[in-house]
């Protein structure tokens, strides 16, 4: 019999470091070093008497001025994968709460960027009182809600789409609760969710213009956070070309540093985690990986929190308690009914809570009625919000809001309902930026609703400006999905392909269209286009890369069995699209449609309105109308503006994308 005897160079004892770990020890050193800068300069003191912040258009602060950003993005990132991995599972665990979490995730997901960063600013500078981070933390949340709702659709529908077999060898094997999440439903989401994260921060960069420019209430100028959004908004306000060639450099070599330090190893990692039973022949590769494989001290310091692992799953384990069945018994009929009935119930009046107490902040005590007619609105007389223009009126002893804002209730008071109107007053009801009515003591006879406080009237044109940016939306949606889906399924199923395109995919994605506002708004004020379609492509501009990341990611995830499977078969062309190609990436594509088409309606706050310069093109739309009332405070009108947003993409979401969901759900799982 032959015996084997394992070689020297196995027997001979491995050193605890190698050549690689002169590389990756002090790499992690030197990511220590410049994360300690940028929170040292994200927690300096800020107050009432700091003077305001601003940033520098010299392209030497832009080093500084990414790493800030780069630490924005990285903490709105670990945030929106908690949130993910909780908010989901969740929704897809507990069948009462996913009929509550999933349309409010819709709806959340279709609220604009600005609005969250509206509401939310006040909250932070009062938590962090005198510091520097409550800006920094208004920052990071509207990033975040920029990120989550992709990462948290793709993680929902992926523990929806379970494959059967998958769940009865969980059940056979008695794993609890604890060990099937981390070892059957997040293995078999990672793949996808990676694909989404990385597109969600895609998507983040599109918004990082708004998000590092934040209004305060109090402060007559907006605060630039330094940043390389801060940066671009400047630049645009300034119409500085050069220091937008710079910004422009910047975000490019940002996206790469994300792409090859991030996400490319994220992304080689994650493909032993495929549901696939026959391997492919080209997988994803990159170098940090490899790197990081080698590094024999820093794999040991990575194996350090092994024990508690272990302790972990251990303690987690049925022991000898039985396991749960695949399918539980039914509960008794009237048990459940009765369940069913109180949870509903329950919903009900919350809702009716909410519903009730957002209308009076919207409408004032009386809910836009008094003396039993229908108030009017109070229109803003103050049009352009001019600090200005407020002074004026304060010196003529009309009170303007922390804002800037003057109603005309306020001018009736001041005025004995128009009939005793100064000379001073008449003078400033002429100036340009301020709307009087013709007939100042007509509209002050009408019964007006209180002041700062919506209209029924405003309400319908709302809903009516609504229906344009939804004409908009659903129009550019499907024009892209008709250019990207062939292209994401091309790349997708080329995994070397995929390597060189996901980086410029990324930075296609990245790029804020902020940097092509100097070019539309030339060319359209050059060629007198009508601004209410050629500023529509902005939309979409953003939404179209999720089209793209889950086509590539959905067409990657394919199977390489089914693959050779449809080779087999001979299936070509259309045959092949229509039994393997369409029906595989459907899920992937749903939850693409649903991201891109909130995506569009976030958007367009910065798409109806674009500036450059003195310049500024504004469509007719409902961004156009919330991007107005924007003031730094949330007000009722603000409020108004997110709530008919979200309503319109949850009717959206509810009357196409949940039907797809479900159809996806049914008939196109791997099973």
């Amino acid at each position: 019999m032959r015996r084997v005897f394992p070689s020297p160079e196995v027997l001979r004892p491995r050193a605890p470091f190698s050549r690689w770990d002169l590389v990756v020890i002090p790499g992690v050193l030197v990511l220590l070093l410049l994360l300690t800068l940028a929170l040292r300069g994200a927690t300096a003191p800020y107050g009432p008497n700091t003077p305001d912040l601003t940033v520098s258009l010299n392209p030497a602060h832009l080093p500084y001025y990414g790493l800030r950003t780069l630490l924005r993005m990285l903490a709105a990132l670990l945030l929106s994968l908690a949130f993910t991995l909780v908010y989901a599972t969740i929704a897809a665990k507990v069948p009462r709460t996913e009929r509550v979490l999933i349309p409010l995730l819709d709806f959340l997901q279709s609220l604009p960027i600005l609005g969250f960063l509206t509401a939310t600013t006040a909250i932070f500078l009062g938590l962090f009182r005198g510091n520097l981070f409550g800006l920094e933390a208004a920052s990071i949340f509207a990033i975040f809600t920029s990120q989550v709702w992709n990462m948290t659709f793709s993680f929902y529908a992926s523990l929806r789409t379970v494959p059967r077999e998958l769940q009865e060898a969980a059940a056979m094997l008695r794993l609890s609760p604890w060990q099937r999440f981390w070892k059957l439903e997040v293995p078999f989401g990672l793949p996808n969710l990676v694909w989404n994260a990385m597109m969600s921060v895609s998507g983040g960069w599109f918004f990082v213009v708004a998000s590092e420019v934040i209004s305060v209430v109090g402060r007559d100028q907006d605060q630039y956070l330094p940043g390389v959004g801060a940066y671009i908004a400047l630049a645009i306000q300034q119409a500085d070309a050069q220091a937008m060639l710079w910004a422009g450099l910047t975000l490019f070599l940002l996206v790469l540093l994300y792409d090859q330090l991030l996400f490319r190893p994220v992304v080689a990692w994650a493909e032993k985690f495929k549901f696939e039973q026959s391997e492919s022949s080209d997988t994803a590769q990159s170098w940090v990986l490899t790197l990081l494989q080698r590094a024999r001290f820093s794999q040991r310091i990575a194996r350090l929190p092994q024990p508690l692992w272990e302790w972990l799953w251990l303690k987690s384990a049925r022991g000898h308690r039985p396991g749960v069945a695949l399918e539980p018994p039914p509960k008794p009929r009237l048990r459940s009914h009765l369940a069913d009935l109180g949870f509903n119930l329950l919903i009900a009046l919350g809702s009716l809570a909410l519903v009730g107490g957002l209308l009076g902040y919207l409408l004032g005590p009386g809910l836009g009625f008094g003396n039993g007619q229908m108030l009017r609105p109070n229109p803003n007389l103050n049009t352009q919000l001019s600090p200005e223009i407020a002074q004026r009126f304060a010196a003529l002893g009309i009170a303007p809001g922390a804002d800037g804002s003057v109603w005309l209730s306020q001018l009736c008071a001041a005025s004995r309902d128009g009939q005793a109107l100064s000379s001073g007053l008449k003078a400033l009801l002429e100036t340009p930026g301020v709307w009087a009515p013709a007939n100042l003591a007509a509209a002050c006879q009408a019964p007006l609703v209180p002041a700062g406080k919506v209209a029924w009237p405003e309400v319908l044109e709302v809903f009516k400006l609504g229906f344009f940016t939804a004409l908009r939306v659903t129009f550019f949606v499907l024009l892209v999905t008709l250019i990207w889906l062939p292209i994401g399924v091309y790349v997708g199923l080329r995994p070397r392909l995929t390597q060189w395109v996901q980086p410029l995919a990324q930075f296609g994605a990245a790029f804020p269209a902020n940097l092509l506002f100097p070019l539309f708004v030339v060319a359209i004020a050059h060629f007198r286009l009508n601004p209410e379609i050629w500023v529509s492509p902005l939309m979409v501009l953003g939404g179209q890369w999720y089209i793209l990341f889950n086509a590539i990611a959905g067409s990657a995830a394919i199977p390489n069995d089914l693959k050779e499977a449809a080779r087999l078969y001979g299936l070509r062309g259309w045959n092949r699209w229509r039994r393997l190609i369409l029906p595989a990436i459907f899920p992937a594509f749903v939850t693409g449609g649903i991201t891109a088409t909130g995506g569009s309606w976030n958007a367009s706050i910065v798409a109806e309105v674009v500036q450059w310069g003195d310049t500024t093109l504004v469509a007719t739309g409902l961004g156009a109308y919330i991007a107005r009332w924007s003031t730094g405070e949330f007000n009722p009108h603000v409020g108004l503006g997110m709530l008919v947003m979200g309503l319109w993409v949850l009717a959206y979401n509810r009357l196409i994308w949940q039907r797809l969901y479900q159809l996806a759900e049914e008939r196109y799982r791997l099973d």
